[in-house]
């Protein structure tokens, strides 16, 4: 049974769904989906790496050479941002920089994402350095920059962890898995949605939107299937994503599709298929597995 959404709840779902969103809005949520995305694997993976400060020091670390190539592309294509040095200065700049795009001062209990660049800005003087080096990038460049760091991310940590951690692309798979559920759950019951393919879909939308997967997309469902099929997302041309990548943020939105009721299945992906789009498909859960979800919801 669903409740009835309330007037802003209704509001919010429409502008998501009409994919209006102001940009400015647009970066500040990416900004912040970034922060909560950093945070979920700093708690998440806490028990593989020994404990919260051991997770923290391992993201931290991963984020460097991230963060670095994000400063590199950034300054060939704007010219207020400086080149990269590899000195301490330097090193605080990307930190500055970087810092500044994902909006880390509105996010402060995420600051040690940049603990081992020196932090985010924090003074007057390093917030103003931080926006003379991004003042040559629009609201738009500024989304469009913090939407390739979800991906990237990912590829960091496949590429740094294994060493500390053998399982990291599994245990990314459950974190997502994990973590689409409870979403799925939460807006279904905020927006009074019921378990049809044409909700799901919906849903799943709302969570692309704001990073740019599938920016041009379309799709159709019935009573008890659906599909969505869109163009490339952000991080596919980065340095080192693959088609397992693809699979392991798929998790997130077959925990979506599992509040629904549905089996997500992602049917063709670009690195894996070539062309130009990727598609996925939904369709009835059935069995144990519904049962389980079911007594979940009602819990």
């Amino acid at each position: 049974m669903t409740r009835s959404p309330t007037l802003l709840a209704r509001g919010v779902r429409e502008v998501f769904r009409r994919e209006q969103i102001p940009t400015r809005l647009l970066w500040w949520f990416a900004a912040e989906g970034m922060a909560e995305w950093f945070e979920l694997l700093r708690r998440e993976l806490a028990p593989h790496l020994g404990g919260p400060a051991g997770s923290e020091a391992a993201l931290a670390a991963v984020a460097v050479p991230l963060f670095q190539r994000r400063h590199d592309v950034l300054h060939a294509r704007f010219r207020s941002v400086p080149a990269r040095a590899d000195d301490l200065a330097g090193r605080r700049d990307t930190g500055l920089l970087l810092g500044g795009l994902l909006r880390i001062a509105r996010k402060p209990e995420a600051r040690w994402v940049f603990g081992e660049l020196g932090g985010a800005p924090r003074t007057v003087a390093e917030h103003l350095r931080a926006e003379m080096m991004m003042q040559g990038l629009s609201l738009h460049d500024r989304w469009v920059e913090v939407t390739h760091h979800l991906g990237e991310l990912l590829v960091a940590m496949t590429e740094h962890l294994p060493a500390r951690l053998p399982r990291i692309r599994p245990i990314l798979g459950e974190i997502c898995t994990a973590a689409g559920e409870r979403f799925g759950r939460k807006m279904r019951l905020a927006f009074g949605m019921d378990a049809s393919p044409a909700n799901a879909l919906e849903l799943l939308r709302m969570s692309e939107y704001v990073f740019r997967v599938n920016p041009s997309h379309w799709g159709d469902s019935g009573p008890t299937t659906g599909w969505l099929e869109g163009t490339a997302c952000p991080w596919y041309a980065s340095p080192g994503w693959n088609g397992a990548h693809c699979g392991i943020f798929g998790q997130f939105q077959s925990g979506i599709s599992a509040a629904f009721g549905l089996r997500y299945h992602l049917t063709s992906t670009i690195p894996k298929n070539g062309g130009h789009t990727c598609r996925i498909d939904v369709r009835p859960i059935e069995g144990d597995r519904l049962v389980r979800l079911r007594r979940g919801e009602a819990a």
